[in-house]
């Protein structure tokens, strides 16, 4: 369980140094970063910290790979120091892998690593990702890439070997979960003199093959069928109420009432946006579906989906199992008010969750019913 410990100091500090560069990296796996970044540009500034750092600026290289001239050379890359426990100068460095979100979404939720620096006198380091938080490089997006970014964190250990004055056998332990623990299992990989170790939480190099298998919805829909084999046909009774409710203008009222949205549905089109916003709530509550409460994205029980389900066997129908889960996702400590609004809470978590998963053929579909509601007026 990640045990949080009271901030003693989030005193900021700036050592600028620029690392050296690292040999282009071979890699058949590409991430395409570029769309859930759109979707994550902005959204609220860092909130504190719920643990003891430290925050520093290393000046990363922007082109680790090419001799042509950028505009500026090099961008800030924040990185987030615990030497609370570190038994200086051979203790080892626990590194985490910052991934696609602002860095403090990943400090305030991985106690592991700081329990565990306790036990080995480690050294804790957060490295935010390129293009995320306040690491940014504004005039180029070609430049986020995972190889890039694996050479900021390859370079950033060489600063902060000499920074702190660390020992030449002091092991760097590169950690990560999702897509930072793929990046910690290929610095790990790719680099094996940099990096003595990797602990890769729900790595997922081949998470194409379960979504062009449709595996991970199979996964999903079993998690919550754990719970009791009735939600996910509630579920599925849901989907079709929606779907033959949106057809008529009568029907999208009652939907919407169904379903605690602020106003009648705009056009039948719009069953597709509830989709994806409920849709995505289903999905992610499975995803971070830890044992104790988080706040990933949105606040959330601990067991979200086994939340959901019990809700949605209260509610006894499909509609009312649709917004069971709705409300455990979306309006849990109750943000979202005593209704959803279709254009600033369905429409923008559908395009969210449509953007975090590259789904490129319903967010252009989106944007056309977007077009074409603008132009009835």
């Amino acid at each position: 369980k990640c045990v949080r410990h009271q901030v003693v100091n989030t005193s900021r500090t700036r050592n600028q140094d620029q690392g050296a560069m690292i040999a282009p990296l071979e890699m058949a796996a590409k991430a395409l970063l570029l769309l859930p970044l759109l979707f994550y540009l902005g959204e609220p500034a860092s909130p504190p910290s719920v643990y003891p750092v430290d925050e520093h600026i290393f000046d990363a290289v922007v082109d680790h790979y090419n001799f042509r001239p950028t505009e500026k050379p090099t961008f800030p890359l924040r990185y987030y120091v615990n030497q609370q426990h570190w038994k200086s100068p051979s203790g080892p460095c626990f590194f985490y892998a910052g991934n696609e979100a602002d860095i403090f979404q990943f400090i305030n939720n991985s106690g592991f690593m700081f329990e565990s620096a306790e036990e080995f006198g480690a050294l804790v380091v957060f490295a935010e990702h390129r293009y995320y938080g306040e690491s940014t490089i504004p005039f180029d997006m070609s430049f986020l890439t995972v190889e890039q970014a694996m050479s900021d964190f390859n370079t950033l250990t060489l600063h902060i070997r000499k920074k702190w004055a660390m020992a030449s056998e002091a092991a760097f332990i590169a950690f990560g979960g999702s897509y930072g623990a793929n990046l910690a299992m290929w610095l790990r990989l790719k680099n094996p003199n940099i990096w003595a170790g990797a602990i890769a939480s729900s790595a997922t190099p081949l998470k194409h093959l379960l979504r062009e298998t449709n595996g991970f919805t199979l996964i999903e829909t079993e998690a919550y069928g754990n719970v009791s084999s009735a939600c996910p046909e509630l579920v599925r009774t849901g989907w079709k109420d929606l779907y033959d409710g949106s057809a008529t203008e009568e029907g999208r009222n009652a939907v919407a009432k169904e379903l605690g949205i602020c106003h009648t549905l705009p056009d039948s089109g719009a069953a597709n946006d509830i989709h994806g916003w409920i849709g995505g709530a289903l999905e992610t509550m499975v995803q971070y579906g830890y044992p104790y409460p988080t706040e990933f994205y949105n606040p959330v029980p601990a067991y979200p989906f086994k939340v959901a389900c019990e809700g949605m066997l209260a509610a006894g129908t499909g509609l009312g199992a649709l917004r069971a889960a709705a409300n455990v996702y979306y309006n849990y400590t109750g943000q979202a008010g005593n209704c959803y609004d279709f254009e600033n809470s369905v429409m923008v978590e559908a395009a969210r969750h449509w953007g975090r998963k590259a789904d490129h053929s319903r967010l252009h579909f989106q944007k056309l019913r977007m077009k074409q509601r603008r132009t009835r007026g």
